[in-house]
């Protein structure tokens, strides 16, 4: 079945050679610092690409250290200090068929707690004209756009909870109601239905308590619950109350306690990169040209709906988050409810577009009001600019492998095993320690893994076990645990994987067994969580792969067979424990097609 995995045109191969080329026009200067997580103290240095359409001989940056914005032209500041860069080389960029220069300049370091902001401006001593300016927006701004960049100086770090954190996601409308927990509806939502609400509500969450509890996880993520104009809540009203649809106050302060008695995290999903079309200062923006919070938006008949929008969507007009306004409002609004609810942290919407320098200050932000919150931020893009929010955020979303693993699992595979394994090895060597990727098998905003698996429960037990076994920070979407599927797949106007939860009989139990297994393992064996990964077989035509995983005492072998096939795999020299059955192994395992086993030596 062809698949759908939300994100931008990075993830789509139609557009992926216009993408790359867009990135070598101009001047570029793509976040990249160095290092990537400034301690105090520590020099920083600045690199920028200018492109083919761009003829400079300077480049400078302008930069504050005392949260004024920085200001400057053609070398001299006009707020702030100009640091001079250095043309350090030049690439052939063979996507352009063109030369690119590198240039590269070093920010001093500074103590902690400096949130240091900086405009990069590039110009020719010799030529007339406008400057070039640095800007990670749409090219086919004028020329004088300017992107804001930024970081924080400090010692923070995600939470230690985080790094053996098992996550739940739920999507609060379509979860359970009332103080018993009651189902939202049984069976599929008609195409109607989807776009309504069906009273998932806060009481309905807290009521299931014991069942989340059950399976083994230690937070749940609630899907957006600030006052709203759609069921599923991403395009906030007000963003210091709770939608009545969803519960009060009350009801959020009761789930938390309780949650917390149970050991469970309460992550909110917060939206920073747009709001409501019924948000009160665009109401007021769009009606007074002359209103203040016109500079809250970007209002110009230039865009589609006369408004930069989230993807040109007219119900989610894009906030301006350059605008220190628009930054204060947003950081005060988390901080309101880490501080008076005690929640847990934040998944954060469309974390791509605010940009870096506003991620910086928010964690901070975030960070001096509750230590040990999760920031994780959804960015659906990979590689390089995915690893810039390290030290921006606590971690982001890792949709690359989602990506990887429905590839491998799901349907007809279109990657061999040892090509998942290399992979997940470059991956992991890719992104510093700490930095928290969470994986996933589907979400709210994707086909379900099942329907794309065409139902086949097998493959769901697979990619299941890769998730838990191998993956970092796993998130598991309800439903997939207790088999739900979805009638068909995405369209352009609903969400597919958003049906109600299945209760009662309607659930499969079997799976849902073995969901708690593999949490449970997780959360037994250090190993599965920290330990290093050896490969000692690796097999494409049986699609067998064999890995080793250690740390300090504990040793888990996980062995998988990605086939169609039973294949019998042979082991090292020694005793082992199939931790599915507490069955003795001797030197072979034999395993079912699309099936995976955890052994422990005995």
């Amino acid at each position: 079945m062809q698949d759908f995995v939300f994100g931008g045109i990075e993830a789509d191969p139609s557009r992926r050679l216009e993408t790359e080329r867009a990135r070598w026009q101009g001047i570029r200067h793509f976040h990249e610092i160095h290092p990537l997580d400034p301690k105090p103290g520590q020099p920083v240095t600045l690199t920028v690409y200018v492109g083919e359409n761009v003829h400079v001989n300077r480049v400078s940056a302008y930069v504050t250290f005392d949260g004024a914005e920085p200001a400057g032209k053609r070398g001299l500041a006009i707020n702030g200090m100009p640091v001079e860069f250095k043309r350090v080389d030049v690439h052939w960029q063979p996507m352009i068929w063109d030369y690119v220069e590198v240039w590269q300049a070093e920010i001093p370091g500074q103590p902690d707690g400096t949130l240091v902001q900086y405009r990069i401006e590039g110009w020719h001593s010799r030529m007339a004209g406008l400057s070039s300016w640095s800007r990670e927006m749409n090219l086919e701004q004028a020329p004088e756009t300017q992107t804001l960049y930024g970081y924080h100086v400090d010692e923070l770090a995600p939470p230690d909870w985080a790094r053996h954190a098992a996550v739940y996601q739920i999507f609060v409308d379509r979860f359970a109601r009332g103080l018993k927990g009651q189902p939202v509806k049984e069976g599929w939502l008609s195409p109607a239905e989807l776009s309504q609400f069906m009273g998932g509500d806060l009481l309905g969450v807290t009521a299931q308590l014991d069942y989340i509890a059950s399976l083994g996880v230690n937070a749940i993520w609630l899907s957006p619950i600030f006052t709203t104009s759609s069921y599923h809540g991403y395009d906030t009203v007000d963003f210091y109350e709770i939608d009545p649809r969803f519960g009060t106050k009350n009801d959020l302060k009761a789930l938390v306690k309780k949650a917390h008695q149970h050991g469970l995290r309460v992550i909110l999903d917060f939206v920073a990169n747009h709001t409501s079309v019924d948000f009160p200062p665009f109401q007021e923006a769009l009606k007074d040209p002359e209103s203040p919070f016109r500079r809250w938006f970007t209002i110009d008949p230039a865009y589609k709906n006369g408004y930069r929008a989230f993807f040109d969507v007219a119900s989610m007009p894009q906030l301006n988050t350059d605008n220190p306004e628009v930054r204060q409002f947003l950081i005060d609004a988390a901080c309101y409810w880490l501080r008076e609810f005690d929640i847990d942290g934040y998944r954060l919407d469309y974390a791509a577009g605010p940009g870096h320098r506003f991620w910086s200050e928010f964690r901070a932000a975030c960070k001096q009001t509750r230590p040990d919150c999760w920031l994780v931020g959804e960015v659906t893009r990979a590689g390089d600019f995915l690893r810039t929010y390290v030290g921006r955020l606590d971690g982001c979303l890792d949709f690359s492998f989602t990506r990887a693993v429905r590839r491998f699992c799901a349907g007809n595979s279109s990657i061999r095993v040892s090509q998942f394994a290399a992979f997940l090895r470059r991956h992991q060597i890719f992104f510093p320690s700490g930095f928290s990727l969470a994986g996933f098998l589907d979400n709210h905003d994707m086909n379900r893994f099942l329907w794309v698996a065409e139902n086949d429960k097998a493959r769901l037990r697979l990619a299941a076990g890769l998730l838990f076994a191998l993956g970092d920070c796993p998130i598991l979407y309800y439903g997939t645990e207790v088999g739900l599927s979805q009638p068909q797949g995405k369209s352009p106007h609903m969400e597919e994987s958003r049906h109600p939860m299945l209760w009662g009989d309607k659930q499969d139990k079997e799976l849902l067994t073995y969901f708690r297994w593999l949490i449970e393992m997780r959360r037994e064996h250090p190993a599965l969580v920290n330990g290093d990964m050896r490969t000692l077989t690796l097999d494409d035509e049986r699609g067998i792969w064999l890995i080793k995983r250690v740390h300090d005492a504990d040793q888990i072998f996980v062995v998988i067979n990605g086939s169609d096939k039973e294949q019998t795999v042979e082991l090292p020299d020694d005793t082992f424990e199939n931790l599915w059955n507490l069955q003795p192994v001797g030197q072979t395992v034999t395993l079912a097609p699309y099936s995976l086993a955890l052994l422990r030596p005995t």
